[in-house]
């Protein structure tokens, strides 16, 4: 859409300063925050013809106009200068995120945390995996007299622990047919192939030691069927109560940005690096009155994933879309190189 350079000052002129107050604008107000004004009745017609393209709305017939999400996405995409990001806000998404030392699934968490407390919104991110990990290793700790800490870890860097109680007769002898088996039948496999029929098969191979370690092959093949293809963590749900227009519907979208197959639906609807997504343009009745500015991040070539911020239509795009973008392109950073570490 190509419009006029009067029609995109009104239009930038009046996204901006709906952002800022929240109320719509007349042609007035325009004649003084637009540099050599034209008269009302001139700008009246303009914003009239920006209101048929689609681009402003008015929501009563006395009332100045507010954007529409297609007048925020022609802002977004043909007028908004972004914001530099602060060499103090640099600095903070670098401090918290850059001395992460965990495994990579769990980086992004921390990221998106620190972004909702530099925006103070709610904040999302998903993690997506590349390829199907493979189980690298799964151990025995031993904890108690018949407690056992169970140790699984894939080959991109998840770690997955439970503590179990083994029985009297799990002796030295079964911890060694145990640990054999792993070794020949478990480890390398990736984890969809160890299903329960596999598990079955398993066990059948344990033969005279099969009733003392099927407990514990059992804890092994119910922890790695928790490890997800994708992985959704919300943070600042306080906040998203506060903005939300009923607790209702703040329960509604917790319960939807927690599914992985529903946030990735909308999420991969993003061109390029970077983007925002307006509720109204998704599926989703309880995202109508919301927008979703998110990134994308990888972590080497086993993982991917998204951060974003969630707000209402009228949030500071110019300043949180290169906040988010930064915290991506760090994330990055810090995600594939913990992910070299995992694999050395």
């Amino acid at each position: 859409m190509e419009l006029t350079p009067r029609k995109q000052a009104v239009l930038k002129a009046i996204v901006k300063a709906y952002i800022e107050t929240g109320e719509p604008v007349g042609s007035k107000n325009l004649t003084y925050l637009l540099e050599n004004a034209p008269s009302s009745a001139t700008l009246r017609n303009e914003m009239s013809e920006l209101c048929e393209l689609g681009l402003l709305s008015q929501p009563h017939t006395s009332a100045g106009r507010v954007p529409t999400n297609k007048g925020y996405s022609f802002y977004i995409n043909s007028l908004m200068v972004p914001s530099a990001v602060n060499e103090q806000s640099a600095e903070f998404i670098k401090s918290v995120v850059a001395d992460i030392n965990t495994e990579p699934e769990s980086i992004p968490a921390i990221a998106a945390e620190t972004l909702s407390r530099l925006t103070g919104l709610p904040t999302v991110a998903c993690v997506i995996t590349e390829k199907i990990p493979r189980i690298k290793r799964i151990d025995l700790l031993p904890i108690g007299k018949y407690s056992l800490m169970l140790l699984v870890i894939t080959d991109d860097g998840r770690i997955r622990n439970r503590v179990i109680r083994a029985g009297q007769n799990f002796n030295n002898e079964a911890r060694e047919c145990f640990l054999n088996i792993i070794d020949q039948k478990v480890k390398g496999k990736i984890v969809s192939e160890l299903n329960k029929a596999y598990m079955q098969s398993v066990i059948a191979a344990a033969g005279a030691h099969a009733l003392d370690i099927m407990p514990i092959l059992t804890a092994v093949f119910e922890t790695v069927s928790e490890i997800e293809s994708a992985k959704v963590v919300l943070k600042g749900e306080s906040i998203l109560y506060n903005m939300c227009s009923s607790e209702l519907t703040a329960r509604r979208i917790i319960s939807l940005f927690k599914r992985p197959e529903h946030l990735t639906s909308i999420l991969e609807k993003i061109d390029g690096n970077i983007g925002a997504l307006f509720g109204s343009d998704t599926n989703y009745e309880e995202l109508q009155n919301t927008a979703i500015i998110a990134a994308r991040f990888s972590g080497g070539d086993k993982y991917s994933g998204f951060i974003g911020v969630i707000g209402p239509n009228r949030i500071s795009y110019e300043q949180i879309m290169p906040y988010t973008q930064y915290t991506a392109k760090i994330l990055t950073d810090i995600m594939t190189k913990a992910q070299k570490e995992m694999e050395e």
